[in-house]
């Protein structure tokens, strides 16, 4: 999707880039992250040509962008700063609606639009005719984001977008990234300092010093196999082994969606939309685990009247037990791709899960836990 071949970037005798080489593939959301100076911000820049590279080339779909009209190219490209940059004079739908609107878009196909995203974020549609003062700094963000996500742009870049927020604002605004990832697959190029969002967010995080990429990697790899002593000491690995994460009762979440086997499909839509989860644990009365339904499962399935999830249920289901090594499950499930595992007691009932994401955040805050850094 966005491609760096051999690219630099100075300002007079100051180079921030150094012959850059990147592939940010199509789909997935990346991060920036370093120490100050490193050239984040730089690099975001230099994919919507605010600025132009000293030598090299930037691709985007294939396409020398050097070869492509500016203004053409940034409709194309969704952009999201952390200081938001809503137009106060303007209400909540005139800002969504900026660029579909230089696009050539219909009033009927604007509004539409912009009712669509407000209800994708979980935003009351009787705010489309607000103005930015009223709103929070949390809402105030999220209309950012989808005035970004307006036109449907294949690309979003984030510059420390909630870098301003507070801790509780903050987490909520990176699950909600994450779940808009997982709807809209979007190719999202993301700066933050923040170790610990990077890590909980990111398909990849690119690590940078000095205008160099040291390590462009998953976060599992990152944590796992860091590339040299500057990866090793940003993050603090040397305490990872003697960390005090060990075992799976040190990281797993207790609170499980769950369900009994005759919940009706309507009424496990509603639940999962509910707690926010994409995956059910079907139980018995016991909480013996008997199985396990995704949300593509039940869609394939919703118009089968009189189904239930126990008709439709994986029972085959990996787990784990709380006192299995945290090491040995969190290498399980980089190898066999698992976002999410079970954990069962000796009965096999169920009580409570480990995520992907979670798990690298936990063994993540372990790491860096006296360090200072994020």
């Amino acid at each position: 999707m966005v491609r760096f071949e051999n690219v630099s970037m100075a300002y007079g005798a100051n180079e921030v880039l150094h012959t850059m080489n990147l592939h940010i593939p199509e789909g997935k959301l990346v991060v920036l992250i370093g120490p100050s100076g490193c050239g984040k911000t730089t690099t975001l820049q230099l994919i919507n040509r605010l600025i132009l590279p000293t030598a090299g080339k930037i691709y985007v779909n294939g396409q020398d962008i050097s070869t492509v009209d500016p203004v053409a190219l940034r409709r194309g490209i969704g952009y999201v700063i952390q200081e938001i940059g809503l137009f106060p004079h303007m209400t909540i739908r005139q800002n969504i609606e900026i660029v579909p609107k230089l696009l050539g878009w219909d009033e009927s196909r604007r509004r539409g639009r912009a009712e669509e995203l407000m209800k994708l974020v979980g935003l009351d549609e009787r705010y489309l005719d607000s103005y930015p003062a009223n709103l929070s700094g949390g809402q105030q963000q999220r209309i950012g984001l989808l005035r970004a996500l307006a036109a449907e742009p294949p690309i979003i870049l984030m510059d420390e977008p909630f870098g301003a927020l507070d801790p509780i604002t903050r987490e909520s605004l990176q699950d909600e990234i994450m779940d808009l990832q997982r709807k809209l697959h979007k190719t999202i190029v993301f700066v933050t300092h923040d170790m610990d969002e990077a890590i909980k967010i990111a398909d990849i995080i690119v690590l940078m010093k000095d205008g160099v990429i040291v390590q462009a990697a998953s976060p599992e790899e990152l944590l796992s196999d860091p590339a040299d002593e500057f990866v090793e000491q940003f993050l603090g690995r040397q305490r990872l082994h003697g960390g005090r994460v060990e075992t799976v009762r040190d990281l797993m979440q207790e609170r499980v969606v769950a369900a009994l086997p005759g919940m009706s499909l309507v009424e496990s839509v509603a639940l999962m939309e509910r707690k926010h989860v994409p995956t059910l644990f079907v139980v018995d009365e016991e909480r013996h685990l008997l199985g396990h339904v995704d949300v593509e499962d039940i869609q394939r399935c919703s118009r089968a009247k009189g189904t239930h999830l126990s008709d439709i249920s994986h029972t085959q289901v990996p787990s784990v037990k709380p006192e299995d090594s945290a090491k040995e499950t969190f290498a399980r499930m980089m190898q066999e791709h698992l976002d999410v595992l079970p954990v069962t007691d000796g009965e096999n009932r169920l009580v409570g899960i480990v995520t992907r994401s979670s798990m690298v955040k936990s063994l993540a805050r372990a790491v860096w836990r006296e360090d200072g850094h994020g």
